[in-house]
């Protein structure tokens, strides 16, 4: 690997107040006695329900059909009997359609070693094809269908593997990386065919390259990056990875290694998208893990088998601390997009109360794109939302560096989220 490098402009570092309770492999969950498998977990409309109430579904059936542009099929990550068919609250917002499968019968894929199909005859069209029919969806929000995300790009200048987890509460791709290093690699070989980049890159956060395997006649570039946050995100990922700033966003395809992975099982496995590896992590937990879930798992199954609560959580997230979506519920499901989660305790987000901003000027220092967040936030309070437009507030990716920082504890990045919100609203 190259020596760590990073972006050039703020960013923050972020460090934890607890300790991973594993060394070795994830650990595969228990089975969910219910699944609740949510049609939508994907950017476009809900996929459309092709089961009833009381039908018996196999592990992998298709259970929901993607409907139109960036839907994508849902599988049932269960044998069992359809116990309901129900609209529920989604965690980021929203509700949609859910199927409840409650467990009963024998499993077709677990505990049994399957047959590996040599995709390397297969066309581009072909594997496109499978990726559509097995549900495979990009694993970070919001979860663009590949056949959607990569079907028109071809030749590209630059794809990244980003490995890059820079909050301490997040460590599902390093575990994934480790323990399926082979299969990841396989992964990157197809998306590679599809794309056929000019240059590919496994981009971390590791102090020690990942062990993955060569391929013939493929170059993989290994790049150590520092966990500076938001180092993850696109913009920031690209800064640090092109040293001749002369690509854009547009010449790149960016994927986690979990997207990857979910790509070798579904062409050389032919298996749906039906399991996640998934962070369950905070100082509020007894025994922060990585866990190997499936698809639909209630977060408080995952919760107890990491030995519960220490004590009530101040706050549970999914995803990310910074940037994610609060839970009050444990019945919520584990999806294709979940990475992560995080019970937080009042040491971990500090004070709650908003105070008169003292014009410190941290949020700025930290801002990775080069905002004012502190004049942005006055702009936006008073309504001037021309101006705020003027000062490029659309280049916010509220990423969260600012309210982190902010002693005041102003609501940055909501007031922020919230003009985005509008704005997207407006032009429709």
């Amino acid at each position: 690997m190259r020596p760590s490098r990073t972006f050039r402009q703020g960013g923050i570092r972020i460090e934890a107040d607890f300790e991973w309770d594993q060394h070795g492999p994830a650990k595969n969950a228990f089975l969910p006695n219910g699944a609740v498998l949510f049609l939508k977990q994907h950017a476009g409309k809900q996929a459309r329900c092709v089961v009833r109430r009381g039908e018996y579904v196999r592990e992998g059936m298709l259970i929901g059909r993607g409907d139109g542009p960036l839907s994508a099929n849902v599988h049932s990550s269960v044998p069992g009997v359809v116990r309901d068919i129900r609209m529920a609250a989604l965690p980021e917002g929203g509700t949609a359609e859910a199927v409840v499968v409650a467990l009963e019968g024998a499993f077709d894929r677990l505990g049994r070693k399957g047959e590996r199909y040599l995709w390397k005859s297969m066309g581009r069209v072909e594997v496109l094809s499978s990726l559509r029919d097995r549900g495979v969806v990009d694993t970070e929000a919001p979860g663009i269908p590949l056949f959607d995300l990569l079907g028109e790009r071809k030749e590209i200048g630059l794809l990244i593997i980003n490995g890059v987890e820079c909050e301490p509460f997040m460590k599902a791709e390093e575990y994934l990386l480790r323990d399926k290093g082979a299969e990841v690699r396989e992964g990157i070989s197809i998306l590679m065919r599809i794309l056929s980049p000019r240059r590919t890159v496994l981009a971390t956060s590791l102090a020690q390259a990942p062990s993955l395997p060569e391929a013939e006649g493929e170059s993989l570039e290994l790049l150590s990056l520092e966990p500076k946050y938001p180092q993850d995100m696109p913009r920031q990922l690209l800064e640090a990875v092109d040293s001749s700033r002369k690509l854009s966003l547009e010449d790149a395809v960016i994927l986690r290694p979990s997207t990857a992975f979910a790509v070798y099982e579904a062409i050389v496995l032919a298996k749906p998208m039906v399991e996640r590896y998934i962070s369950v992590s905070g100082a509020a937990l007894k025994r922060p893990s990585v866990l190997k879930a499936r698809i639909g798992t209630p977060i408080g199954d995952l919760i107890e088998e990491c030995g519960g609560f220490l004590g009530p959580p101040a706050r549970l997230v999914l995803r990310s601390a910074l940037r994610g979506h609060s839970v009050y519920d444990l019945d919520v499901p584990v999806t294709k997009t979940s990475s992560a989660v995080i019970a937080l305790d009042s040491a971990e987000i500090g004070s709650q109360l908003k105070t008169p901003c003292i014009r410190c000027g941290r949020c700025a220092e930290v801002c990775p794109e080069h905002l004012d967040p502190d004049l942005l936030f006055r702009l936006v309070e008073r309504g001037m939302r021309a101006r705020a437009a003027e000062l490029r507030l659309g280049d916010c990716t509220t990423c969260g560096s600012c309210g982190f920082v902010c002693p005041s504890r102003l609501p940055l990045v909501s007031a922020f989220a919230d003009e985005a919100r509008r704005g997207r609203e407006g032009g429709r």
